[in-house]
């Protein structure tokens, strides 16, 4: 994939997550994607760290039973060879609690066969 094809691929993969496009989602994931996620494990119900599609598909599904994504805005995104990076401004709804929780987070991304094949994220943890 070229850079401009990766930096198109991430943002169309952040409109994904803020409209629930589940097919487009499950598509986007290499078999063998690793999905690391570092952040307070009070604040996101699942390992910090999840391997395989299937996992990480799991992990996923167990973050939406727990939170509603309200807005995810990207500041900025760089793409380099096979790699991107985004950060954010991400805000969230727990559903539980109803409590609005806003946060920054980096976010490394790398492709391979034109599928995301891993994810690293920071959280600031500002309302976290």
């Amino acid at each position: 994939m070229t850079t401009d094809e990766i930096r198109a691929l991430l943002h169309r993969s952040y409109e994904a997550y803020d409209k629930a496009d589940h097919a487009f989602i499950v598509d986007l994931f290499h078999d063998d994607i690793v999905w690391t996620f570092n952040s307070p494990p009070e604040a996101l119900p699942f390992p910090n760290r999840v391997t395989g599609k299937i996992a990480v598909l799991a992990a996923l599904q167990r973050i939406g039973e727990a939170i509603e994504g309200v807005s995810t805005k990207l500041e900025v995104v760089v793409a380099e060879g096979d790699r991107a990076v985004a950060i954010c401004d991400t805000t969230v709804r727990q559903r539980k609690t109803g409590r609005t929780i806003r946060y920054k987070c980096a976010a490394f991304h790398r492709y391979r066969d034109g599928k995301r094949i891993e994810y690293i994220a920071f959280h600031d943890g500002r309302d976290l």
